[in-house]
């Protein structure tokens, strides 16, 4: 028996059970998840809402106006209570 041919076998017997204890892993990590999922969904019970409670409402998504700097400071002087009058306040137009 050539030396060579013997460990070349032995090697490949090793190889192969490696690779079939690799995929045993996976199939138990993946068994394993699917423990962890059915548990988690078994921990948390679906209550539903009593028809009386009302459920929030997101509120809905403002889209940015296309406002120049000098409308929004006129915007926001007109909301005071004792409003400043614009024209004496030096904006500073970069036109």
């Amino acid at each position: 028996m050539d030396p060579m041919g013997g460990i070349n076998t032995v090697l490949s017997m090793m190889a192969f059970a490696m690779f079939a204890a690799g995929i045993m892993k996976v199939f138990q990590i993946a068994a394993t998840l699917s423990e962890i999922k059915t548990l988690l969904a078994a921990g948390r019970p679906v209550i539903p809402a009593p028809s009386g409670i009302a459920i929030p409402m997101a509120a809905p998504v403002l889209q940015p106006s296309l406002q120049t700097g000098e409308e929004m400071l006129r915007a926001a002087l007109s909301d005071l209570e004792h409003p400043v009058n614009p024209t004496s306040i030096e904006l500073g137009n970069k036109n």
